[in-house]
């Protein structure tokens, strides 16, 4: 798809389009502008044919198009303020290959560090005071070893993970799940603004988008989806970090989870991913070793026998940690029709069963 930054903002603006169905339509559409060219063309509610065509027949004057211009404005009023597409070269790709990657990034900061090798930390928000230290230390061994640390701005882990990096004159990027014009919570402020400047804000909503909850489930996606491995710090059995962790799985991201005092509700949830197979967590090294010995392996020559759609999805498994329902919306086969060639390479051993979906076993 072609770069036309105010035709995506349109296209983003547009209510109820949402990620999922602007997933579908991009198979159809060659540029962003052409939604709003031939709306009876496109598989589409009849609600949003309507918006589109009054968006044709006013121009400029209608609400979404005049919205799509604030953004621009935005963008133009500082050079640290950036409008990231999907179709932009700038867009970072370990994001792009999600299945429900955002059709655009609010960017405030530099830019560039969301294509930097990233570790995403997350954990509770009532951590406590011996979490917060294990975060801000783990993430200032992070950036020593180059890496930008990359979580949710909320308070308890996340700030403490981004304070880290911070003290350690290193990268880290903040993912808000709401618009990053907004502050949320408030008492962070000063944290927003050190990291604007010395790191990144980053954001799928539009300018003037509030806080909502619905909207930090979805945030935590991006968290994942822009990380090499995803490292939980104190979480409770019901958590939205566990949310963070099942997104990094889902992706094929490693997980990290740091033990804690057994009788803390709020470490039964790292102690929960560990038991079903999450990496225990002690120190930086940890992931950093893990890194390189799997990078260092070698991988076997696949059996001459295997089918066309067996070797499809070995391609996937070996970049992404998929269900089969995401590899059923990879590969546009019916799930039901991939249960036989996915048992038929669990058998050959090149495939195996993990928590969150199949990953590629084939390392020598």
């Amino acid at each position: 798809m072609t770069n036309d930054t105010l035709a995506w903002l349109r296209w983003v603006l547009v209510p109820g389009l949402g990620v999922k169905r602007s997933h579908e339509l991009m198979a159809h559409i060659d540029s962003p502008s052409s939604l709003f060219l031939h709306p009876d063309r496109w598989p589409l509610p009849d609600s949003i044919k309507t918006i589109l065509k009054q968006m044709a027949r006013l121009g400029e004057q209608h609400p979404v198009h005049r919205r799509a211009l604030e953004q621009m404005n935005w963008q133009a009023e500082a050079d640290n303020h950036h409008l990231i597409t999907l179709a932009d070269p700038h867009y970072p790709v370990l994001l792009s290959e999600i299945h429900d990657s955002p059709l655009m990034l609010w960017v405030k900061g530099n830019a560039n560090l969301l294509s930097t090798p990233q570790i995403g930390i997350v954990g509770s928000r009532s951590a406590s005071p011996n979490a917060r230290n294990h975060a801000r230390t783990l993430a200032k061994s992070l950036c020593q070893y180059d890496k930008t640390v990359t979580s949710g701005g909320a308070s308890g882990i996340d700030k403490a993970c981004h304070e880290g990096a911070l003290d350690a004159n290193g990268n880290t990027i903040a993912v808000f799940g709401c618009g990053i014009d907004q502050v949320y919570p408030k008492s962070h402020r000063g944290l927003f603004d050190a990291i604007s400047v010395k790191g990144a804000l980053v954001s799928e909503h539009p300018l003037g988008t509030s806080p909502k909850p619905g909207h930090f489930p979805r945030r935590n996606r991006i968290i994942s989806g822009l990380s090499e491995a995803i490292v939980v710090v104190e979480a409770a059995l019901k958590s939205g970090s566990l949310v963070t962790a099942q997104h990094a799985l889902e992706q094929g991201r490693d997980v990290y989870a740091m033990p804690g005092d057994v009788l803390n509700p709020n470490s039964a949830g790292c102690h929960q991913l560990i038991r079903d197979g999450a990496y225990l967590l002690t120190d930086a090294k940890d992931i950093v070793e893990f890194g390189r010995s799997v990078s260092n392996s070698e991988t076997i020559e696949l059996p001459s026998h295997l089918n066309p759609v067996q070797l499809q999805i070995i391609s996937l498994l070996k970049t992404a940690h998929l269900p089969i329902e995401g590899l059923s919306y990879e590969l546009s086969i019916a799930a039901h029709q991939l249960l036989e060639p996915l048992l038929e390479l669990e058998l050959e051993g090149l495939i195996e069963q993990h928590p969150g979906g199949y990953v590629y076993s084939g390392f020598a």
